[in-house]
């Protein structure tokens, strides 16, 4: 056996990586014993899909018309997208790039796109943005504005996730209703119930496939037991509390392995650069598998919340031969979850959804482009109001004077139309079925926008 003389550090390192956060004692096999438990007996999932870096929307959802094209390509230049590949949305002026599955989604009404959403405390426009008055923090900066979005409050520091508020209503919230397959995010964290986290560094769930383990389970668990079993009895109850707790984690690490070596397998093809087995793909047939082996777990969640994570977005160069190559691999990944869910029959069931940090700069520097603002989301599933852009695109038209519409500043950065709160509450209201004041209590910015609910599923 590999390791067998682990030191206590090494052994609090590599516990860290486990599913369960160590700081909140949970009961993990304990059955949920609310009065209200009851209450939402249908099954619902959201899988916020959220692409780092700063996704340039500008290039991946783009003008068909003649002229609005040319005023694109006179914008974007040296990036703009050729216009004999673009793919058109039907009852729109614009197309798709790189996305082939995703337009067909769009066409036969299963995706909608969601125009020009990002962060905001009110709306504003090109004025008011250069007063600086009501602007968000640290525009521009890739972890405040993720930061933002995860938490879903621009005006202040927010100490806990959207999911994780989400999470904190609901009369059945379990061990299991929030799941990150890329280890920790703001989205989920700060909630009354730690997320279940996998990690793609630590990962001791072989049944996953996700990473080879140098470690055996068997010889994995005899080594935490060793460290453990000395600490359960400890006169320190700090110290017999998180030894306890430990061993719970074990015995839920090991009833969600047993539950997945039950799953089906997907057998998810979809490949980036020629590489097999890449890990996105592997986040998105691992939550396919999550939610197929929902009712085999201890305490069977009526409603969950994934979190998966796409990298390399942050295209200050390459961006001509890389962006549309990360597009076609998301289109390919998303195509292949929607179908694993309809094989399960759950397409009207899970509502899956992109973020990112934040749109690109429209104008070109070099082989790629600044950090942005604005940007547009994808949204699918079988309850979404598909074959639709919600919300507007601003005109891409620039004279002598500058940018004609009133929301491009002058360095060619689009200002939201949409502020990411509308949008995720909009999803909320399909997964929880609440009022507009019990969204206004998960999102504090809800109140300062007249549309609360976007309509889009």
């Amino acid at each position: 056996m590999k390791s067998t003389n682990m030191n206590r550090r090494d052994f609090l390192k590599l516990n860290a990586s486990l599913a369960l956060s160590s700081s909140s004692l949970l009961s993990v096999l304990g059955a949920f014993t609310s009065a209200h438990a009851d209450t939402m007996t249908d099954y619902k999932a959201l899988v916020c899909i959220f692409l780092e870096g700063g996704n340039d929307a500008y290039n991946m959802i783009v003008p068909t018309s003649n002229i609005a094209y040319m005023d694109y390509q006179k914008i974007r230049g040296t990036l703009s997208v050729p216009e004999d590949q673009l793919l058109p949305l039907k009852n729109t002026d614009y197309g798709l790039y790189s996305m082939p599955q995703i337009q067909e989604m769009f066409n036969s009404d299963k995706v909608a796109i969601i125009a020009n959403v990002g962060t905001l405390i009110r709306p504003i426009n090109k004025h008011e943005f250069e007063t600086g008055a009501t602007n968000p923090p640290q525009l521009f900066s890739h972890i405040d504005q993720q930061k933002q979005w995860m938490t879903a409050n621009s005006s202040t520091i927010e100490p806990s996730g959207w999911a994780a508020r989400t999470a904190n209503t609901l009369p059945n919230n379990n061990d299991f209703t929030n799941i990150s397959v890329d280890g920790s995010n703001f989205m989920q964290s700060g909630g009354e119930k730690a997320s279940f986290e996998i990690s793609g560094t630590i990962n001791r769930f072989n049944n996953y496939g996700y990473i080879n383990d140098p470690v055996s389970s068997s010889d994995f668990d005899e080594i935490l037991h060793k460290i453990i079993d000395r600490e359960v009895d400890h006169e320190n109850l700090l110290i017999k509390a998180y030894a306890q707790n430990q061993i719970k984690n074990i015995s839920y690490r090991e009833s969600m392995s047993a539950a997945i070596e039950n799953a089906g397998d997907f057998n998810f093809t979809s490949t980036l650069d020629n590489e097999t087995g890449t890990p996105f793909a592997k986040q998105l047939e691992l939550i396919a598998k999550l939610i197929s082996i929902r009712e085999e777990l201890t305490t069977s969640p009526k409603r969950q919340i994934f979190f998966a994570r796409l990298h390399g977005f942050d295209h200050h160069d390459f961006q001509v031969a890389d962006h549309p190559k990360k597009l076609r691999y998301l289109n390919d990944t998303l195509s292949e979850f929607q179908a694993a869910l309809d094989t399960l029959g759950l397409s009207d069931k899970v509502t899956t959804f992109t973020n990112s940090d934040f749109g690109r700069s429209l104008v070109p520097n070099g082989n790629g482009t600044d950090h942005g603002w604005g940007g547009h989301a994808i949204v699918m599933g079988g309850a979404v109001k598909g074959g639709q852009i919600y919300g507007s695109i601003p005109d891409l038209k620039i004279t002598t004077n500058g940018y004609t519409s009133d929301h491009i500043t002058d360095n060619g950065r689009v200002i939201p139309t949409l502020s990411t709160e509308q949008y995720l509450s909009t999803i909320t209201s399909w997964f929880t079925g609440y009022s507009e004041s019990q969204l206004e209590n998960i999102f504090p910015n809800l109140v300062s926008f007249n549309e609360k609910n976007l309509g889009f599923v």
